[in-house]
């Protein structure tokens, strides 16, 4: 089966501007935020932001000193100027488009122009365009209605801005027959008329299947789907993933998957993986076999895991120290163990953001929870033959790995200033620094000891370790971008923007080539040129997924650790 996603898909640009502005204001303000009517109509959007401190209102009583946003889709006038007079503050996040609409009617009304709005007369967005209509109003929502319209000396034609074009074009020609002195504007969003054509394209293409991701209560995801129905397309309108069953697919060659103008970025991709998910399983068993196999060790982190023990392995070979594979050991099983308690702890978010990892983790909990306890208490036995100091710095970074996402340490940290919250909430960074230091400081505190002159050999491995970690936690971050920017996890992405991120890259990327390149230089050792590969692979990766809006989140997170598998490979040739 294959899957396409429509070019015009998601956030619309009046919805990511209002989703954006108010999760900044979450981030920089600890004021609770009300919400006149609900901000988009997305429920798991506006459900996690309820958690977040946003609250929807349905009345302006007792708004007295509060902060009060106004939703995209604009409200009354009247309303508009009672927020204005007794809130404390208030945010306007109408859409662009829609106070365009609603000033287009207002200058004409007041030059006497009585208004025919064609949409739905119950829809929000339509209920503040009629209160700007001061010399009479009428509301057309299908060509029977034309015969409401009031006689007047001229008229002006909006849009409700998520009309389908096809019903526009029908009443506007029956307007036009009909009545003298008629002004039109096809307020209609570019968004929607790009998300209609998308779908008639692709139907036109010979896609028979049609997945429409959205909120049931959104009119521009409704018309989408109506589109697919009209066409006799297999069409499927979904809020989450949760709706697609497998069997419905089974005979579906091409479907198409295509989303609401306020359905954000993660609720696609866990459709889209889903799909994915249903494809394998449709195939040969051998192959959704394999497929099982490498979710379960990527998102389980056996894989990095593994990586972990070898990198720990080049440390040693380079520093010329060998600890008969238990510091290699103990960098896989505190890799593994870190990861495991900290999606024990993060689970509720985890289980919004990355619902298929959520349920594979639930699914194993009990396996899970079994080997990391083991872990914990062999990589207790094996620290103990190392010297004090190794022994203190693994129970620090043991006892701080295992806090960071504890409950009562989320807790404590609510109560610091927002600074120190924004740096906490900075999981990858936090993750990566524990994976690097435990993989090279116990290595580098032996080589101290026993042969000074090679440490300073450990800088360019060093670097070049910590540029595999580094990328590999950031293009995870990138990935999950949507959902960990909703929920509130702050990462690099989020704090420094897709710009910054490539950048960062860039910079951390020259530094790890120079690196490999002036250690084989300086110590002639000419096959550890082979790690070039590694940074050419995460760039490949790198600029694919920085390019991309959605993702099966699972396919690019087998491409990402694959550069592990790589990495392994290549540290076995030059150490054999």
């Amino acid at each position: 089966m294959k899957i396409d996603i429509a070019p015009h898909t998601g956030f619309c640009m009046g919805v990511r501007k209002a989703v954006l502005r108010i999760v900044d204001e979450i981030n920089s303000s600890e004021d609770e935020i009300l919400v006149y009517g609900p901000l988009i109509h997305n429920p798991q959007t506006i459900r996690i932001l309820d958690k977040r401190g946003v609250k929807t209102i349905y009345n302006l009583d007792n708004i007295e000193n509060k902060t009060v946003a106004i939703r995209t889709h604009g409200i009354p006038i009247e309303s508009l100027r009672k927020i204005k007079n007794q809130a404390g503050r208030y945010i306007n996040l109408t859409c662009p488009r829609v106070a365009r609409v609603q000033g287009i009617v207002k200058k004409y009304s007041d030059n006497g122009y009585y208004t025919i709005i064609i949409g739905d007369p119950d829809h929000a967005e339509v209920e503040s365009i009629k209160s700007y209509a001061s010399s009479g109003v009428t509301v057309v929502p299908s060509p029977d209605n034309i015969d409401y319209i009031q006689n007047a000396d001229k008229y002006i034609v909006v849009a409700q801005t998520t009309l389908n074009k096809a019903v526009y074009s029908e009443i506007t020609s029956l307007i036009d027959q009909s009545y003298n002195n008629v002004i039109f504007c096809n307020t209609i969003c570019d968004s929607t008329h790009s998300r209609q054509d998308d779908v008639t394209s692709a139907i036109n293409h010979g896609i028979d299947a049609l997945v429409v991701v959205g909120g049931k209560n959104s009119a521009n995801t409704n018309r989408l789907a109506s589109i697919g129905r009209d066409n006799n397309i297999k069409t499927f309108h979904v809020e989450t993933e949760e709706e697609l069953v497998e069997d419905d697919f089974r005979d579906v060659a091409h479907v198409l998957v295509t989303a609401g103008a306020s359905t954000p970025g993660w609720v696609i991709n866990n459709v889209l993986e889903k799909l994915f998910d249903i494809n394998y399983k449709n195939k040969r068993k051998i192959i959704n076999i394999a497929k099982s196999f490498f979710e379960f060790t990527i998102r389980t982190n056996i894989i990095s895991s593994v990586a972990s023990a070898v990198m720990t392995i080049f440390f040693e070979w380079a520093l010329g120290v060998w600890s008969g594979f238990k510091l290699p050991a103990i960098s896989a099983m505190y890799v593994f163990s870190m990861y495991s308690v900290n999606n024990y702890f993060a689970k509720s978010s985890l289980k919004e953001s990355n619902p298929f990892k959520y349920k594979l983790h639930k699914k194993n909990s009990v396996l899970i929870i079994f080997i990391t306890l083991l872990f914990l208490l062999f990589s207790q036995y094996l620290i103990l033959s190392f010297s004090l100091k190794i022994i203190v710095v693994y129970y620090i970074l043991l006892i701080t790995g295992i806090l960071y996402t504890t409950p009562v340490v989320q807790k404590f940290v609510q109560n610091l200033p927002r600074k120190i919250q924004i740096i906490y909430k900075m999981k990858s960074m936090i993750a990566t620094s524990g994976w690097i230091l435990i993989c090279s400081l116990p290595v580098l505190m032996i080589s101290i000891n026993i042969i000074p002159n090679r440490i300073i050999t450990i800088l360019p491995i060093f670097i070049f370790a910590a540029y595999m970690i580094i990328i590999r936690n950031l293009l995870h971050d990138i990935i999950g971008y949507h959902g960990d920017l909703i929920i509130g996890s702050n990462t690099l992405p989020i704090s420094i923007g897709m710009n910054g991120s490539r950048i960062f890259h860039v910079i951390l990327s020259l530094f790890a080539a120079i690196a490999i390149i002036m250690y084989s230089i300086i110590l002639h050792e000419i096959l550890i040129i082979l790690f070039l590969a590694n940074i050419l692979y995460y760039n490949l990766i790198f600029n694919k997924v920085s390019r991309l809006k959605y993702f099966v989140t699972l396919e690019y997170e087998i491409l990402v650790d694959m550069n592990f598998l790589l990495f392994i490979i290549i540290t076995g040739v030059l150490i054999l």
